[in-house]
């Protein structure tokens, strides 16, 4: 008599756990291949490319963080100063955009030291933006925003517009400032049509869509195993604000999940050229909203269902 385990059901169980096991292999070795490399200052005279931008811009933001604190430390920044010169020396740096934050971050923190004098470039104050908004008007952005499913098929988006949407998305926070986000965009009908029928989650809508893109958070941006799911955050924080850039600026979109396995990914990377170093966080289509469209009711869970405030009692 078969054991338990010799069932049909059993081994498509099994079947399904072994595929599991080897995507997050393949997730493994993708993040080893192109994550910043580990080692020391050292390192710095070898990288080049994003594992060197975001490896300095790790440390160089600790100076713009360290100098908005109520008593900054001082002096401070000696294990920082070392490697962030040795990047300024490396060829890769020159011309970059992250050199010209390293070096002023090196001058804000030597002005410190010596001086104990911030930097108002590096450690502005705060202009209280944030209490600047009417309550109705910020509850009226984030309660009007619906996912759109039936676009104008004739009324083509500005580019204008969506480089401001992605413009103010990269306001979004990220680890350490690093940004390793990227959004491509299409509008182009065929190369859409060709992008959607990959996802196929849109099947019922995507020949009305106008505008698509393809968000995505860039591997070489992280480093060591702590950081190993932080490209998710970021990509989502960033995902989260281009819908709300969008929306604020009066065109329709919906996040379409890339929930899929690392084969359709590569499919979906090679069709849009995209390098094999990014992970597809999700797609965003967009574009006006046609006459008289709907949005699904998709009702909110109430807050005491969402919120916890304090201890659990016990």
């Amino acid at each position: 008599m078969g054991s338990r385990r010799d069932t049909p059901g059993a081994w498509a169980a099994r079947k399904q756990e072994l595929a599991l096991v080897r995507e997050f292999v393949r997730d493994a070795r993708r993040y080893l291949r192109y994550s910043i490399p580990s080692g020391g200052a050292e390192r710095f005279t070898s990288m080049d490319g994003m594992n060197l931008d975001a490896a300095a811009t790790r440390l160089y933001h600790r100076i713009e963080k360290a100098l908005t604190f109520p008593q900054p430390k001082q002096p401070f920044g000696a294990r920082i100063a070392g490697p962030l010169r040795r990047a300024l020396d490396n060829p890769a740096a020159e011309g970059t955009f992250f050199a010209a934050q390293v070096s002023s971050a090196l001058e804000a923190l030597a002005t410190w030291n010596a001086a104990g004098e911030v930097d108002q470039e590096i450690a502005p104050f705060g202009d209280g933006a944030g209490h600047r908004l009417d309550p109705a008007a910020v509850a009226a952005l984030f309660e009007s925003r619906h996912s759109v499913r039936n676009f104008g098929r004739d009324r083509p988006v500005d580019r204008a517009l969506i480089q401001e949407a992605v413009r103010l998305a990269g306001t979004a926070p990220s680890v350490c400032n690093r940004q390793s986000w990227h959004a491509y965009y299409f509008d182009d009908r065929e190369d859409v049509r060709r992008l959607l029928a990959i996802h196929h989650g849109s099947a019922g809508f995507q020949s009305t869509v106008p505008g698509l893109f393809v968000v995505t958070a860039d591997l070489r941006g992280f480093g060591d195993l702590r950081e190993r799911n932080q490209g998710w955050i970021d990509g989502g924080l960033f995902s989260m604000s281009l819908l709300l850039a969008l929306h604020g600026l009066g065109l329709g979109a919906i996040s379409l999940n890339w929930s899929r396995s690392n084969a359709s990914s590569d499919r979906l990377r090679a069709a849009a050229g995209i390098p094999e170093h990014d992970n597809i966080i999700m797609l965003v289509a967009t574009g006006y909203p046609a006459p008289g469209y709907r949005v699904a009711r998709s009702p909110r869970r109430p807050l005491a269902q969402i919120l916890r405030i304090g201890m659990p009692p016990g």
